[in-house]
């Protein structure tokens, strides 16, 4: 599960931090179905660490002589572990012919395989018996050297609150709590069964909100691991490892796609038909667009004076369109725009600073959901008058961008070039994902004023850029920038 990479110390106590990225698989009681493989057996941990699961998932008794056993049910083959005497046990064969399994000989494997440790104390008929259980249990992971690999999970409160009292470790609870409650008990993260979470998708992002951990069980099926994906599970607990790993490894694939930032120079020189086909020849994914008027009487503009530019270039194109607002003009608005082959689970407008009272800027920044993964994308136009203006709206821009939980481009028309201190500040902490061929005006370029960048810089790679050769007959006064690139999600 590599919960070392995941700890963080709060007051002490391990605790799973939230994750927005790959999501872990855990082999549920070992990858017990390959043939010589069984339930919980010493096999089934070797053939999870063999396939490369992140974690294995185990169960665990106390007998009666207080030995530690593991073992899903409480009984098996008709002896119920926890009345049973260590002797009796000893002589119980798994379907695979090994012996039922102690927790010592188990963890003794365990310790030299690569996978972390998920271990349930299973729901007693005596919790007096969970209380001895539990130290027992804590104390012998200890002698193993496998504290820092192991979490703990469990259906019992009794369990529960032990665990949180005396591990130091993460313990998600299985009994499908509010987010709050779960929190305000002392667990990491929350290890429900998908249904719960199907019935309250919002839960979700509650718990990573509070700072917890999404662990989904048991989940089977492509079309229900691929729902965990979408939807943010830092862990998957499964009977099929191998699939799951499949299907995470699709998702989280570095993806090619073709980003273009394009301002439009309020339609002033050609009409819908021919910007759209502008954006339209290169199949973009994601299109950043500025001087975009939506219902504006503007004589200038006289091919398209009164649309709505983005509803008429999302038609021609085929792309989702969404508008941010800079000013309101004529009758309607200028502003900034976003084109998206994918569709937006979030997009919001954030009002540039101005210390200069110019013309009002914003930032449009939109959370875009790709199959099986999350992407930021935002659109700009900075100010091109005032110098503390453009200053401050250059950092402010590169800072909203690298607070996002997700890889992140920004793209638009910044009013500066290279070597300005508007776009060094920004590049400080963005990758540039175009070239330097000027862009501005686009029959004689003097300029490169609109630029593509990323954040974090190391999830993107540039495969190459293009800027259309300068026109007299261009259909704006700056030309395109499109750039083909990778993003290692």
């Amino acid at each position: 599960m590599k919960l070392r990479s995941l700890v963080l110390s709060v007051l002490a106590l391990g605790a799973l931090s939230a994750s927005a990225g790959r999501p872990q698989i855990v082999a549920h009681r070992g990858h017990w179905k390959p043939d010589g493989s069984a339930q919980n057996s010493i096999r089934a941990l070797i053939k999870a660490d063999s396939v490369g699961a992140d974690a294995v998932e185990l169960d665990v008794w106390i007998s009666a002589d207080s030995v530690l056993y593991v073992n899903h049910d409480p009984a098996f083959n008709g002896v119920t572990i926890e009345k049973a005497n260590s002797d009796e046990l000893s002589k119980l064969r798994l379907a695979n012919g090994e012996p039922l399994p102690t927790l010592d000989s188990y963890l003794e494997i365990a310790k030299g395989l690569r996978p972390d440790i998920v271990l349930e104390v299973k729901t007693h008929s005596d919790p007096q018996r969970e209380d001895l259980a539990v130290p027992m249990i804590i104390d012998m992971i200890a002698e193993k050297g496998l504290t820092d690999r192991t979490s703990y999970i469990t259906f019992s409160r009794n369990s529960f609150d032990n665990l949180v009292a005396m591990s130091g470790r993460p313990v998600q609870f299985l009994s499908a709590a509010d987010p709050d409650m779960l929190n305000n008990i002392g667990g990491s993260g929350a290890d429900y069964h998908i249904s719960a979470f199907r019935s309250n998708p919002e839960w979700i992002k509650r718990i990573h909100d509070l700072g917890l951990t999404v662990n989904i069980w048991t989940v089977d099926t492509p079309a229900d691991i691929q729902w965990c994906i979408n939807h943010g599970a830092d862990y998957i607990t499964t009977d099929e490892p191998e699939l799951a790993m499949q299907l995470v490894d699709q998702a989280y694939a570095p993806r090619e796609m073709t980003v273009m930032t394009y301002n439009l120079r309020f339609g002033e020189l050609a009409d819908m038909d021919r910007i759209a086909a502008e954006i339209k020849k290169y199949s973009p994914d994601f299109v950043a667009i500025q001087e975009v008027d939506v219902n504006t009487n503007r004589a200038a503009a006289k091919h398209n004076n009164g649309l709505n530019y983005v509803t008429e270039l999302a038609r021609r194109t085929g792309l989702f369109g969404y508008y941010g607002r800079a000013i309101d003009l004529g009758s309607g608005y200028y502003g900034i725009g976003i084109l998206s082959r994918y569709p937006a689970e979030k997009i919001e407008k954030f009002e540039l600073p101005n210390p200069g009272n110019e013309e009002p800027r914003v930032l449009l920044m939109g959370t875009f959901e790709l199959p099986g993964q999350k992407m930021v994308f935002a659109s700009t136009h900075l100010d091109y008058r005032d110098h503390e203006t453009r200053k401050q709206q250059a950092r402010y821009v590169a800072e909203k961008m690298s607070q996002s939980p997700y890889p992140a481009l920004l793209a638009g028309d910044f009013n500066a070039t290279n070597g300005q201190l508007y776009i060094e500040s920004i590049k400080a902490r963005m990758k540039d994902l175009t070239n330097t061929t000027k862009t501005w005006p686009a029959d004689a370029p003097q300029d490169k004023l609109d630029f593509i960048f990323a954040y974090p810089p190391q999830d993107f790679e540039l495969k190459s850029c293009f800027v259309p050769e300068p026109s007299k007959k261009s259909p704006s006064d700056h030309l395109p920038v499109i750039s083909d690139i990778i993003v290692k999600f």
